[in-house]
Parts: C-alpha cells; sequence; structure tokens
C-alpha cells in the first residue's frame, strides 16, 4: 500500500483513538476529581519511567532491524520474550523502594503490559501493519472506555471508586498487551529459525537500541521533568492543571505523532521511500494544519477548558498559550527525529535531547518556584523550540537543504491539503498484508 494512502487511513483511527484516549482521560478527571487525578496521572508517569529504563529503547531495534528483513522476526521473538519474564523480575525489586498511590500487584501489571506493548507494536510497524494494530487499539479503548461510563454513571464509595478506576485503566492496558503478543506469535508460528542466528541480530539490535536509549531517555525528561518541578512547587490543583495542559498538548501533537511512526519504518527500509524532500513535504503539511487550530485554541479555549474539564481547572488556559509555540516544535522535531533515527543517525537526536534538557531544567529551576506553571509552560516552549532549530540546522548541513522548505507552503500544497480534507472519508475494508 502506498505511503499516502496508509497515512490516511492511520490518520483516521487514530483520530477515532484520540476521542476515545480523550474520553478515558476526561471520565478519570470526573471520577477522581482535581487533586486525586493529579496524583493518578503523576503515578503513570513515575511508572512509565520506569517502563522506559527497562525497555532499554529496544522497540527503535526491533523496528529497524525488522524492516529490513522480516525474517529476523522470529530470532527477535526468542530474545525478547524470556526477556519479558526477566524484566517482570527487575520490576518486583523496583517497585519495592517506590511510594506509589496504585497497589502492588496494579503497578506490576502497568509495567509488563506496557513493555510488551511497547515490544510487539514494533513488530506491527515493521510488518506494515499500521491499520491492523490502530482498529486493535481502538477496540480495547473503547472497551476501557464503557466500563469508565458505567462506573461514572454508578453510586460508589471514594475508595472504592478509586481501586476501580485503576483497575478498570490498567486492565485494558494489560488486554491490549494480551492481544498484541498472541498476533505476532500466531503470524510466526509456522517460520523457523536457529540459534545461531539470534545472537548476531541481538548484539546488532542492542547496539542500536543503547543510542536510542539515551536519547529517547533523555527527551523523556525533557517532556517530564517539568512535572517534578510543578509537583514540588505547586498546589495539587495547579499540577493536575499543568498535567492536563500537556496531556491536552498530545493530542495536538497528534497526527506528527502518526506521521513520525510512519516515516521511521519507511526510512529504514529504504532511501527510495522517504527522502528528504518528503521528510519537507510532511512538515510543511504540518505546519498548514497547526496554525488554524491554534488560532481556535487562542479564542475559544478560554471558556471551552474549565466548561469540559470541570471547576479547578481555570489555571490551563495561559499555560497553553505559553505552551503552544513548543508544541508546534515538537510537532516538527517528532516527524525529524523519526527519519534521522531511520537513517541510523541517532547520536543526532541525542544531542537535540541534550539541548533542550538542559534549556527546560534551566527554565525551570529559575522561574517556577516565583511563577508556578505558566513559568514551566515557557519553558518548555523554549526548550522544543532550541530542539527543533537544532534539528533543522543539522538536516540543512547534513542534507545540504534549506530551513524555509520544511515551514514555507506552496500554493498547490495548501490546494491538495484542502481537497483531501473534504473529501476525506473512513475506509471500509482493509486488508493486512
Amino acid at each position: 500500500m502506498h505511503f499516502n494512502t496508509i497515512l490516511k487511513h492511520t490518520i483516521a483511527w487514530k483520530m477515532i483513538n484520540t476521542v476515545l484516549v480523550f474520553l478515558i482521560n476526561l471520565l478519570l478527571v470526573h471520577l477522581l476529581g482535581v487533586a486525586a487525578s493529579g496524583s493518578f496521572f503523576y503515578t503513570i508517569t513515575e511508572l512509565s519511567l520506569v517502563v522506559l529504563l527497562l525497555s532499554w529503547c529496544l522497540e527503535s531495534g526491533i523496528t529497524y532491524f525488522a524492516s529490513q528483513d522480516s525474517h529476523l522476526i522470529l530470532a527477535i521473538l526468542f530474545f525478547i520474550l524470556p526477556l519479558l519474564f526477566l524484566q517482570a523480575a527487575i520490576a518486583l525489586v523496583v517497585l519495592k523502594y517506590m511510594q506509589l498511590t496504585f497497589s502492588y500487584l496494579i503497578s506490576l501489571l502497568f509495567i509488563v503490559s506496557s513493555l510488551a506493548i511497547i515490544y510487539f507494536s514494533a513488530f506491527f510497524y515493521a510488518k506494515k501493519w499500521f491499520i491492523a494494530l490502530n482498529v486493535i487499539i481502538c477496540c480495547v479503548n473503547f472497551v476501557t472506555a464503557l466500563g469508565l461510563l458505567f462506573l461514572w454513571c454508578g453510586h460508589w464509595e471514594a475508595k472504592s471508586k478509586t481501586e476501580i478506576c485503576q483497575f478498570v485503566y490498567i486492565g485494558g492496558i494489560a488486554v491490549l498487551a494480551a492481544i498484541l503478543v498472541g498476533a505476532i506469535l500466531f503470524s510466526t508460528k509456522k517460520n523457523t529459525t536457529t540459534a545461531e542466528a539470534v545472537f548476531p541480530v541481538v548484539k546488532e539490535m542492542f547496539t542500536y537500541s543503547s543510542v536510542a536509549f539515551l536519547s529517547n531517555t533523555l527527551f523523556f525528561f525533557v517532556i517530564r521533568i517539568d512535572y517534578y518541578f510543578v509537583q514540588q512547587y505547586c498546589s495539587p490543583a495547579a499540577l493536575s492543571n499543568y498535567i492536563q495542559v500537556s496531556k491536552f498538548g498530545q493530542l495536538l501533537i497528534l497526527v506528527p505523532s502518526i506521521i513520525g511512526s510512519l516515516v521511521f519504518p519507511y526510512s529504514a527500509g529504504s532511501s527510495d521511500a522517504m527522502s528528504v524532500n518528503k521528510v519537507q513535504q510532511l512538515c510543511r503539511a504540518i505546519t498548514f494544519i497547526f496554525f488554524p487550530v491554534t488560532l481556535v485554541i487562542v479564542l475559544t479555549g478560554y471558556w471551552v477548558l474549565p466548561w469540559v474539564f470541570g471547576d479547578g481547572f481555570n489555571l490551563m488556559y495561559v499555560a497553553l498559550l505559553l505552551y503552544m509555540p513548543g508544541f508546534f516544535a515538537l510537532s516538527i522535531v517528532t516527524v525529524l527525529a523519526a527519519h534521522l533515527g531511520g537513517r541510523r543517525m541517532l547520536k543526532a537526536n541525542l544531542m537535540a535531547a541534550l539541548v533542550a534538557l538542559i534549556v527546560v531544567v534551566a527554565g525551570d529551576v529559575l522561574a517556577i518556584p516565583s511563577y508556578g506553571i505558566n513559568a514551566a509552560a515557557a519553558a518548555s516552549s523554549i526548550g522544543y523550540i532550541a530542539c527543533c532549530v537544532y534539528l533543522v540546522w543539522l538536516f540543512k548541513v547534513k542534507f545540504n537543504c534549506t530551513a524555509k522548505a520544511f515551514f514555507v507552503f506552496q500554493k498547490q500544497e495548501v490546494k491538495y491539503i484542502s481537497s483531501q480534507c473534504k473529501k476525506f472519508i473512513l475506509p471500509s475494508t482493509y486488508k493486512v498484508t
């Protein structure tokens, strides 16, 4: 299937999934309240850091090497499956030293399930089963949303409601992991490999993933270190407001994230399939879409955000406005970093993340104690912009291209995007190949 066709289909399903994820987030906020929801999502962030450290960014290596040769999938599986059990044992030890609001078993289930989703989603991407993956995720999130909706409509004690929210939310993650693992194992049941084939690919995968791990770990701190400072210097209500601003930003970079997830396997597989000109075209499309969305938020956000999220979320608007330039920069970074990763230029991504982290931490330390979540949003924006500027400069040097080609769109592109938006409909049938 052609890249543009896959992109349109994937965006359609991702849009559906985004609505479901937003509904899940909204239900959790209304079920738990302002302060408790902030604590809930802060704990999820802490557990996600454990997942990131344990995963060692092996999903990057899986996608990179399996995209180049699908016969390597079984050899990689022979390494990944035992690794999951080892990582579960390590997580058991790590959780004993963490102070979490979740139960011990729920926390362990979240970590193991998240690791499985990360690894086996990478196999889906390597096989270019993009649509199938999104359909599965949408179905699971739909069931999770129904469970939370049922809970919201019922009458429960506060303590029971919190525990059931944890069970429904993380239970959905566990179900998704089980489906993805089962699908990949079933697809490879007739394949064969040898022990001699496992070691070389695992060695190469670890080398590649180690650099990606350093880059992704730094970038995780770039987009999450502000949570720590806000939690230390601001009220629980301000923390909850700020987390929702950050999560709202995830909606804004949805399309760039989709594009980046598709760019990476295509860049790894063939230089003809994903050229620098194509990357620039995608960045111009992001620019074209982002600015009208920003205008809508500026004009309506002051009234809409508190109405959607409820009482107590009146601090979101100003912080979101200060964050908007950063979200745009992050959208461009997502695509550029994906292409560089596919070209095995991971050190460039590592340096970009380091530049952004230095800027964000400096801004947080200097400004958050005095100016609260607005300072956190501004510092993050400046950090993301610095990261974007560095990567655009690197593309200009390495690929002999102009910086304005990433942002200045042409008339025919405006016409094409407008026509596609008008006639865009969901496809009725899909075939996984």
